[in-house]
């Protein structure tokens, strides 16, 4: 019975003799092995971090011995990983660096590393919105707009995405909602002042507007006409047409002042030939005889009776106004 327990506490001792120099052992292994990724990151990055990450499992497995070690892994691993997706960005492997800045971004928030997240989604927005912009211009809008939605889920004040958005719902038919992000487009570039954006989103609703204006008018619906005619001008969208189509609309509305006005405009914007600037004088002409002012009613069929206009405007000079 002696001689049993005597053996039984001598393995005992043996066992913990044992296990405590595994530890120390694996310990030992854990620090070589970060010197091995130290090294290696000199010339292969992504393959330290891979050794880095068997470092924390090593860490892992030792326990608090090994605390301090695994505090130097978690330190580097998420700088480390950033670096490779701007060794992507420098080779122009873009989609390996979406997969980089996502890993960074992962290890960012896993360890802590508040200034890495921000930097990788920084990153990340860019990319999200190339990709979008790559995947826009073959055609894919709705796969574009997967990525654009990406970059404004991290960044929802940043104009180019919006803008993009907007473009890719303007292919996709629904202007109700391209209008709108490039609402939000405007509203965000003009916080950092960039004119080139803003002017880019006017001007698509602008023509948007326009586009609408002149459907309005074809239909004769002439009250729509000028009003998304009048709304397109708000957003700086300016063309001869435009004042042309708004000058006819006006005048069968009977707003004759203001048909005056915009062929007065339209006539500035083109050139500056009779037969380019008679339609525009007729217009003028219409709009002075809709006011009962014949004077300059006659004064500007003169004028008209040019190219087109000159068979309609010679009969009003003869015939109806029997100017002098």
């Amino acid at each position: 019975m002696k001689k049993t327990l005597i053996l039984a506490f001598a393995l005992t001792i043996l066992a913990t003799f044992t296990g405590k120099q595994s530890i120390a052992q694996t310990k030992e292994e854990a620090g070589n092995a970060f010197n091995t990724a130290l090294e290696l990151s000199k010339t292969d990055m992504a393959g330290a971090i891979v050794k880095m990450q068997d470092v924390i499992k090593m860490c892992s497995t030792v326990g608090k011995d090994a605390d301090s070690l695994k505090m130097k892994v978690t330190k580097v691993l998420p700088s480390w990983q950033y670096n490779v997706g701007n060794s992507y960005i420098k080779d122009k492997k873009y989609d390996q660096a979406i997969a980089a800045f996502e890993k960074s971004d992962e290890f960012g928030m896993t360890y802590g590393d508040a200034n890495i997240r921000q930097k990788s989604d920084e990153q990340l927005v860019k990319l999200y919105t190339n990709k979008g912009n790559i995947l826009l211009k073959a055609e894919k809008a709705d796969s574009a707009l997967i990525f654009f939605d990406k970059a404004l889920k991290m960044d929802p004040q940043y104009s180019k995405a919006l803008f993009a958005t907007g473009q890719a719902y303007k292919k996709k038919g629904d202007n109700e909602k391209m209008t709108a992000n490039m609402e939000l487009a405007i509203t965000a570039a003009s916080k950092t002042n960039d004119t080139i954006l803003i002017k880019a989103a006017k001007n698509m609703i602008g023509s948007n507007l326009n586009q609408e204006g002149l459907a309005a008018y074809n239909k004769k619906a002439y009250a729509d006409a000028v009003t998304k005619l009048n709304q397109a001008l708000t957003y700086g969208y300016k063309t001869k047409d435009l004042y042309y189509v708004l000058a006819v609309s006006n005048n069968s509305l009977k707003n004759y002042d203001a048909a005056i006005e915009c062929a007065n405009l339209g006539l500035a914007l083109d050139e500056q030939t009779n037969d380019k600037m008679a339609r525009y004088y007729c217009e003028v002409a219409k709009a002075y005889e809709g006011k009962k002012d014949l004077p300059n009613a006659c004064a500007n069929y003169k004028k008209a009776a040019f190219g087109s206009s000159t068979q309609f405007s010679n009969d009003k000079l003869k015939n109806v106004l029997k100017c002098q």
